[in-house]
């Protein structure tokens, strides 16, 4: 049983990404393509590696996983997978922690083409993926 003020602060963590996750979102919506893949890949917002340890980092890893899951199963409008994990990589590189962004295309089964993005760090993945088997992985930022 999670305790009232664990609750609370669990959905005050919830309600703060999902408020990062909107801008992201409008960010996505009104940069052109190549300006944000650039920004993708320049991480302005990066800070030096954290030098936390194995169960920190774990720790944070878990936390920054479950406001990512909770949100992919909450979302309604503006949210995307893309401004999802690009919300995860925010907090992993102002925390210091080495993340990948996936980009891919699935198929659904009516074999239409899906694009999707997800995250993961060191082997980890940290939002709901693309499986490899189904579908083809095109970049890693």
């Amino acid at each position: 049983m999670i305790s009232p003020i664990k609750r609370l602060l669990q959905e005050a963590a919830y309600g703060l990404f999902c408020g990062l996750d909107h801008l992201i979102w409008f960010a996505v919506k009104l940069l052109p393509g190549p300006r944000l893949f650039a920004l993708c890949r320049q991480r302005p917002w990066r800070r030096p590696p954290a030098f936390l340890n194995c169960a920190d980092r774990e720790r944070w890893l878990g936390r920054i996983s479950w406001l990512l899951r909770q949100r992919c199963r909450r979302a309604a409008w503006g949210s995307s997978c893309l401004s999802r994990s690009l919300a995860g990589r925010l907090l992993l590189d102002w925390l210091g922690l080495p993340n990948e962004l996936h980009l891919g295309i699935g198929r659904d089964p009516a074999g239409d083409s899906i694009p999707h993005g997800w995250l993961s760090s060191g082997g980890r993945n940290l939002t709901p993926g693309l499986d490899p088997r189904k579908g083809a992985h095109l970049i890693t930022l």
